[in-house]
This record gives structure tokens, C-alpha cells and sequence, in this order.
């Protein structure tokens, strides 16, 4: 067997990410504010870009300067909570789908850090197990800073305590059982735990060192607005068809310019100069065309948000269907990352206030006709409205409720019709007679 050094071609194809095409990602899952940022930054680079200043370009900032004042100079150089979470989950190494999710649900914290939407609605709206949501929930909160992705305060003392080596099982007890700590049940909480008084209230003064807000550390200045609608669907006058329209908020799209004249002048200067400017065009051309392509996929989404859920902007949360990123994204030609991007972070005013654009994604209960069935929220919106009219002396049981449930074309089960309840935060109908009964006496 003789051994030969050969040299041989191979024709392959492969799909890479340019670093234009990153950019245009990056940009399309980005908040208004966020987007401001980021587009000063590019325009504190490109010395042949400037920003249109002819109109407001973000409402999430609050003008602090007289008629001089620049916006792209006020930019604040705090990082947000979302962009520090995102850089660290960016470094881990998990499998991508659960990555992916992980990252998802950075967009579902509140400003305290804290995850307040169910595991299970969660999993509605992205399609996926209950259990892979918990994955991805699990990267979040190995996150700094601890506490973080908590879903209630005891669970966010339980992960500050873990990463300390200080959850033992007294400690994870406590944290489990806060409402106990003053309550009636304070004495057999001290049971379970197995410690003495003296050794209870060491343990107790342990959380008070923890901090309940974890994210508020990353919290923007509370006098600036932190929501801005990205979209605005109106309905149309008679005089005008009636319809309804869907229309961009221009405050929350920066316009960048290139100075033309400038870039002459500098190419003028030579040969040198000359390439610089010639790569500053570029970099500034393709800011321009993913800003473009940011605002055409933005609006793409939210048309197609009004044709699937028309029966929402015309009756309320209560018609709201079922609705998957991966049917909607079919629907427009488009992937469902893709829809997953513009969703985030975005905000659309309807005549039934303003709401997340991800919020019209769930997959919900099968009606009793088996047609396209119910929206998780249009069911949680017919629950309050039966327990809001219901006789307060005999308040209505979850069975009762499913039955009345199902008359109305819900096909529902009773533990569904108290888990919704239980995430609404309504008691039980032995708890709503007892507190009626209490509230009459």
C-alpha cells in the first residue's frame, strides 16, 4: 500500500451569515428605544450619516434640551437588563431551539426581572412542551443577576440563596411558604423547617440581605416613557369605507441621511480618503435598506395580525382566536423566526388599548364545534365577566363554569377552567362566598 499526497475539488454549498444580514436581524427584533440606540451608535461612527431630526424619532426618550438639544447625543450608556441577559445567554452553549426560546423569554420579564406569564401560556404561544419552556426558563435564571426569570419572590430568594451555597433544605422551605412567614401557619412552618425559634429568625434575616427586584439594578429612567406603540390600527370612517387601517408609528422610526456633499468633499482628498468613504457608504447604505426592511416586516406582521384576529379589534379580548407564529409566518411567505423577531419588544394600539404584538399568539381551547376554537385570553375575558356578574351570596363553581362554558361553544375542563383561574388570580368559589360573607358582615 503505497501513501500519495493528492490534491483533489470539491463543489459545495453553504449558507453563511454576512455580517449586512446579521445587522438586518439585529435590528428587527429591536424595541424602539433600543433601535435609537443603536442607529446613534452607527451614526456616531459614519461620519457621512446623520439623523433626520425634521420630526420626533422616538417617544421612549424624554427631551431634556432646549431647540439645540441631540437626541443621538442623549443616548444613555446603561445596559439594559434584556441587552445584558442576552449577551450572557449568547455564550452559553445549549441546543439551539432551547437557546432560542431562552432568549424569547428574556422579551417576557417584567422591569423587576420577574417571569409573570405562566409556563403553559408560554408554551402556547411559541407551540412547544410545556417542559422545553422550563429548559429555557432554567438557562434564564442561571443568568447574573441572580434572581432573575423568578416566577413568584420566593423562587427569586431560592435562586439568590442557591448561588450563595445558602439553600439548604430549611431555607428552600421558607421560600416556598413566604405567606407563612407572619400568617397563622408561621408555627408549623417553623415545624417543617425543624429549627428553633432562634435559629428561624436567623434564617429569616438572611432574606432580608436578598434583593426581591433584581432588575430594577437595570431599570431606565422612571420619568421617560417606557412604552411606545410601534403600530396604530384604526377603523376607518364611513365616508371612507369603513375598513380598517394599519399604519407605522413614525416616532418610533429613526430616518438616517447621508451627506452627499460631505462625501464628496472627503473622496476628494484622496486616494485613501477615497476608500474610506467608499466603505462608509456601504456600511451606510445597508443601515438604510435593514431599516427599510425592519419597517416593511413590521407592517407585513401587523396586516397580518388584523386579517387573522379581525374578530378582536372589532368585539375585544373576549373574540380573540387561536393564533400560531408558524401559521401566520406561512401565511405571509415568511420564517417563523422571522415573526418570532418582529413581535418582540413591539407594542400596537387598537380600540381595545394598547397590547404586546405577541400577545395574539395562543393556541387556546378547541370550541364545542370543533371550528377554530377560543383564544387563551378571549376565555380568561368571558371567566372574569361570569364571575364579575355572578350572585355573590352563591358564586359559581369551576363545574358550573364549565357548563356555562360549553353552552357558549367553549369546549373546557374543569382543572382548565381553575388553572385559568388560579393564573388570574381569582379564588375559588369557597373562597369568594367566605370573603363575601366577610365583606357583608
Amino acid at each position: 500500500m503505497s501513501l500519495s499526497q493528492r490534491l483533489d475539488l470539491k463543489q459545495t454549498q453553504q449558507l453563511r451569515m454576512t455580517p449586512q444580514l446579521t445587522q438586518a436581524i439585529a435590528l428587527l427584533q429591536l424595541s424602539a428605544s433600543e433601535l435609537l440606540n443603536r442607529v446613534a451608535e452607527e451614526v456616531d461612527k459614519n461620519p457621512i450619516l446623520d439623523l433626520d431630526r425634521s420630526r420626533p424619532v422616538s417617544g421612549g426618550l424624554a427631551p431634556t434640551g432646549g431647540e439645540d438639544f441631540d437626541r443621538a447625543a442623549s443616548v444613555a450608556e446603561a445596559v439594559t437588563l434584556r441587552a445584558h441577559l442576552l449577551s450572557q445567554l449568547g455564550g452559553l452553549r445549549a441546543k439551539r431551539d432551547t437557546l432560542s426560546l431562552a432568549m424569547a423569554l428574556v422579551d417576557e420579564l417584567n422591569a423587576d426581572g420577574r417571569l409573570t406569564a405562566p409556563l403553559f401560556e408560554i408554551a402556547d404561544r411559541y407551540g412547544v412542551m410545556v417542559g422545553k419552556v422550563e429548559q429555557a426558563l432554567a438557562l434564564v435564571q442561571s443568568c447574573d443577576p441572580a434572581g432573575v426569570g423568578a416566577r413568584s419572590l420566593g423562587e427569586c430568594f431560592a435562586l439568590q440563596l442557591d448561588e450563595r451555597g445558602m439553600l439548604d433544605p430549611a431555607m428552600r422551605e421558607i421560600c416556598t411558604n413566604l405567606a407563612d412567614i407572619a400568617g397563622p401557619g408561621r408555627a408549623d412552618l417553623i415545624a417543617r423547617t425543624a429549627l428553633d425559634k432562634e435559629a428561624f429568625e436567623a434564617r429569616l434575616a438572611l432574606l432580608r440581605d436578598l434583593d426581591p427586584r433584581p432588575g430594577q439594578a437595570f431599570a431606565q429612567d422612571a420619568t421617560a416613557p417606557t412604552v411606545v406603540p410601534d403600530v396604530i390600527v384604526r377603523r376607518l370612517g364611513q365616508e371612507q369605507g369603513g375598513g380598517w387601517q394599519v399604519e407605522l408609528n413614525s416616532e418610533t422610526l429613526p430616518r438616517v441621511l447621508v451627506n452627499d456633499i460631505y462625501a464628496s468633499e472627503v473622496s476628494a482628498s484622496g486616494e485613501e480618503a477615497a476608500r474610506f468613504i467608499s466603505n462608509c457608504k456601504a456600511s451606510a447604505s445597508w443601515l438604510v435598506r435593514a431599516l427599510e426592511q425592519r419597517a416593511h416586516s413590521i407592517l407585513k406582521v401587523s396586516e397580518a395580525l388584523l386579517r387573522h384576529q379581525r374578530a378582536f379589534f372589532e368585539q375585544g379580548e373576549i373574540a380573540l382566536l387561536p393564533l400560531s407564529m408558524a401559521t401566520l409566518a406561512e401565511g405571509i411567505g415568511v420564517h417563523e423566526s422571522t415573526v418570532s423577531r418582529v413581535v418582540a419588544n413591539k407594542y400596537i394600539t387598537t380600540p381595545h388599548g394598547m397590547r404586546e404584538l405577541r400577545s395574539f399568539f395562543s393556541q387556546g381551547v378547541t370550541s364545542t364545534s370543533r371550528t377554530s376554537g377560543f383564544a387563551a385570553g378571549a376565555v380568561h375575558a368571558r371567566l372574569r365577566k361570569l364571575i364579575a356578574q355572578e350572585n355573590r351570596a352563591r358564586p359559581l363553581s369551576d363545574e358550573a363554569l364549565v357548563l356555562i362554558l360549553r353552552e357558549d361553544g367553549v369546549d373546557i375542563a374543569r382543572r382548565t377552567v381553575a388553572k385559568y383561574r388560579d393564573v388570574m388570580g381569582i379564588p375559588s368559589s369557597v373562597q369568594r362566598r367566605r370573603l363575601n360573607s366577610a365583606t357583608r358582615g
